[in-house]
């Protein structure tokens, strides 16, 4: 790597790390929030690190909403606006975007995926799933319907991608039962199938009377292709509760019934029960439903949920800023459970735009600045994309042997960096780790070092851009705006310069920058 590294130290020291009124039909404005946000965190206005310049926002909320930086070219007509409502002009246009939809379905895959045991002979595919998903959120489908969709479909999955959730699982109804809790409420009743849940209030016979819902729902599990999982009724059948003391014995049979009590006759047909089930599960009165998506949504924004894990609301879980949750779950149920109201009332605040804490700051309080958060696997592809042009290549096939009869899938370049980078968004932030694997695929991947090439025949956006920009200076400003959304600094743009000038070779000592940009933390991290 020549000087690489040398430069990627110098660079990394020196790293640089307004409310518009809401719709009619809002029930929180973004400034009564941040009313209720100081005052449930015990802060004063004087107390809070400011919010971030346009060029941090704008870079912000687009990793947030979309999953990648800002273009150089987004962000020169961004800075160019001098409208003082340009920052939510430039939620709306995010929002507004193809790229929000897939940015969220594939947040919402892994929250699902990250949790399915793979099936025998065959390997889960959720494109179908997220093509799907996207579609309804950037149609801004409500929620609680989205959901019941979900729970409700039958058939095959390459027919209905909704059925992914109930095929991928493969019917299996203890499996159902504490997923749909854990994802769709974010209740922790998975201990409850074997005894009394020992830290929370669930009782096994609730876990049991929520599988039920599923007992007479099958799935066809094919060979090598889910996309020809089947999802159907079995015409028969009731859930009987396994016998603990003694397995060969009888277990009791359990009727249908909602963790808060509402229970169904037994006899119904499956498409009867998991319709009654999702009545339930995204139903108004529901008091977990709307809370655990807030909680999601405002984890992902803000760097850390209400609750810890995400995924566990339950009464054993002890939660921060209460009064603030409160109001934003009731606003979101009020607004027909509309996703874009919500992200627009908190990402307008200026307790989103928080900046991140100065090295000097004493506070103790842990929000009276804003907080970093590592990107997702996808997120960090779509930002390579929108640094390198980094292409997604899909290797051929592998054919079928006699000692390999059903070969896995080939990983496209999308898939390898979404592996390496993934991570369940379910996980406390702080139980998100930096691996090795992580920075080996950035330093040494070949497809990506290919496009990090300064040849003239490569073809490469940097060679591009050294042929058409004779000024270094600008280079350097370029390339800064390409992979971190920003300009460099004073100290920055020297050390750059001064490294340009020490090689023989101007491409030579460019593919260094470049390189120690994206192997930079700033790159990967949300800021």
């Amino acid at each position: 790597m020549k000087c690489r590294s040398t430069l990627f130290l110098l660079l990394v020291s020196f790293a640089t790390f307004g409310n518009a009124a809401e719709p009619a039909a809002s029930t929180l404005t973004s400034s009564r929030l941040d009313q209720v946000f100081l005052q449930s965190a015990k802060l004063d206005q004087k107390d809070v690190a400011g919010i971030v310049t346009d060029e941090q926002f704008l870079r912000r909320v687009s990793l947030d909403l979309i999953g990648r930086q800002p273009t150089p070219d987004e962000l020169a007509v961004y800075l160019l606006e001098t409208s003082d409502t340009k920052r939510e002009a430039a939620v709306e246009r995010l929002l507004a975007s193809p790229e929000f939809g897939a940015n969220w379905a594939s947040y919402w895959s892994d929250v699902i995926g990250y949790r399915v045991p793979p099936p025998e002979l065959t390997f889960l595919d959720y494109t179908l799933f997220e093509q799907w998903l996207a579609g309804r959120i950037n149609e801004n489908a409500p929620w609680d319907e989205t959901v019941r969709m979900i729970l409700t479909a039958t058939g095959k999955v390459k027919d209905h991608p909704e059925a992914t959730f109930v095929g991928f699982h493969g019917a299996d109804t203890t499996r159902l039962a504490a997923e749909t809790a854990r994802v769709f409420m974010s209740l922790q009743i998975g201990c409850a199938q074997c005894h009394d849940h020992p830290f929370d209030e669930w009782k096994r016979e609730q876990f049991h009377e929520l599988a039920a819902y599923f007992v007479r729902a099958s799935a066809k599990m094919p060979w090598n292709d889910s996309g020809e999982i089947e999802i159907k009724d079995k015409g028969k059948g009731e859930y009987e509760m396994p016998n603990v003391a003694d397995p060969t014995k009888k277990g009791t049979m359990m009727v249908p019934a909602f963790l808060t009590g509402t229970k169904l006759e037994t006899g119904k047909s499956d498409i009867e029960r998991r319709k009654e089930l999702a009545a339930v599960v995204a139903g108004r009165d529901n008091p977990w439903f709307a809370k655990a998506y807030v909680n999601r949504i405002w984890g992902r924004l803000m760097g850390r949920a209400f609750y810890e894990p995400a995924d566990d609301i339950g009464a054993g879980n002890e939660p921060q800023l209460r009064e603030v949750h409160q109001p934003l779950t009731s606003h979101f149920v009020s607004s027909g459970f509309d996703t874009k109201s919500l992200f627009r009332v908190i990402i307008n605040s200026r307790a989103y735009q928080q900046r991140l804490a100065e090295q000097s700051s004493t506070s103790e309080n842990p929000y009276a600045a804003g907080r970093t958060t590592k990107l997702r696997g996808d997120e960090v592809f779509q930002s390579l994309v929108t640094a390198i042009n980094l292409p997604n290549v899909t290797p051929p096939k592998t054919a079928p042997t006699k000692e390999i009869r059903f070969p896995p899938p080939p990983k496209s370049t999308k898939d390898v960096v979404a592996e390496v980078f993934g991570f369940d968004p379910s996980l406390k932030p702080d139980d998100i780790s930096r691996t090795l694997g992580q920075a080996m695929l950035l330093m040494n991947n070949d497809q990506l070092q290919a496009q990090i090439n300064a040849r003239p025949d490569s073809g490469t956006a940097l060679s591009k851009l050294l042929a058409a920009e004779p000024d270094n200076d600008k280079v350097v400003s370029r390339l800064f705006q390409l992979v971190l959304a920003r300009k460099p600094t004073e100290s920055e743009s020297k050390i750059s310069l001064e490294h340009v000038s020490s090689q023989s070779g101007r491409g030579d000592a460019f593919e260094d920058l470049l390189w120690s940009l994206i192997n930079s933390a700033e790159f990967t991290t949300k800021r």
